[in-house]
């Protein structure tokens, strides 16, 4: 009897141990904190000695049901485990490490509670550690191969596709385009990469899609746009001689992979109004660049927002 006892011990330990491994190891990816299995390792045993010791003392001792243990459970050991993984970060960078552990062993236990609940028909549960792991009888080595497949897809593909979306969420904008009478909403991404100026006023470029003013642009100037993939900057030029659009003409230079000597047909509107944190911000000094091909695969901004366009908005 304590033979069988001391290897489910051993087992107990060594399946926490690969858990708590795989947690720290997604928490590493997540808050892009470089480690060493090393550490990790040592983060995972602080986890595994911590369910052992929660095993032993039993969800029947007078002592589980303290507020030391509880305490020691939910925040002590997550802590130290975190800790010993990432000794080396500030403590800014340690509390983001901390909440990314939580969020990844949510989805872990998560995940392999559902599966549980929803393949198995009586499950039972024996005890809990650190508030977010269970231990239970009858539960099959699959389902723990779910949360870990959880964990690693988490690490290796969720920490890109959400800062993606995280901080595309926040960089979109929206603005208003104005020439005369007309206003043209769009939606706008802060393109922190977009350094381009017009090279004679040296006002910011907001680069556009063709599509988008197309409507809003003179005739002869939708038909030397549409003529050829690159427009001919003197056919452009000859077609707004004596127009009032003229006066709205830059040929903007830029460089780009491929292209050291490429021309940006650009125009200058009435006013781009930038709504920044809900309030609507006129800008006068900024150049239109048009660009023939969508920007967005998915159309989610058909606009790149100078990043000092939206720091004269924030900044108003």
């Amino acid at each position: 009897m304590q033979g069988r006892y001391a290897v489910y011990l051993d087992i107990l330990f060594f399946i926490n141990f690969f858990m708590d491994y795989v947690v720290l190891w997604a928490t590493s990816k997540f808050s892009q904190i470089s480690t060493t299995a090393g550490r990790l390792a040592a983060g995972a045993a602080f986890g595994a000695l911590f369910s052992i010791l929660l095993f032993l003392v039993g969800l029947n001792s007078p002592y589980y049901h303290s507020s030391g243990l509880i305490l020691a459970g939910k925040i002590l050991f997550p802590v130290a485990m975190v800790w010993a993984a990432f000794p080396q970060v500030k403590l800014r960078r340690f509390l983001q490490a901390l909440g990314y552990f939580y969020l990844v062993s949510f989805a872990m236990g998560g995940a392999m509670l559902g599966a549980i609940f929803y393949f198995n028909n009586n499950p039972q549960v024996v005890t809990a550690t650190a508030g977010i792991r269970l231990f239970l009888t009858g539960v099959r080595y699959t389902w723990l191969l779910a949360a870990v497949a959880i964990a690693v897809l988490m690490g290796k593909w969720g920490v890109v596709a959400i800062r993606k979306n995280f901080f595309q969420s926040i960089m979109r904008v929206p603005v208003i385009i104005r020439f005369g009478s007309h206003r043209i909403p769009v939606k706008a991404l802060v393109d922190t990469g977009n350094q381009l100026r017009d090279p004679i006023s040296k006002k910011p470029v907001m680069i556009v899609e063709y599509d988008l003013i197309k409507p809003f642009l003179p005739p002869a100037l939708q038909q030397a746009f549409d003529k050829n993939p690159e427009p001919d900057v003197t056919e452009i030029v000859s077609s707004l001689q004596g127009t009032s659009w003229a006066a709205r003409l830059r040929i903007i230079p830029f460089t780009s992979i491929g292209k050291s000597k490429g021309v940006l047909v650009g125009f200058r509107p009435d006013e781009v109004i930038v709504v920044a944190d809900g309030s609507p911000v006129k800008i006068g000094d900024v150049i239109l660049g048009v660009y023939r091909k969508p920007l967005s695969g998915e159309g989610s901004y058909r606009a790149l927002l100078h990043p000092d366009l939206i720091n004269s908005a924030l900044g108003h």
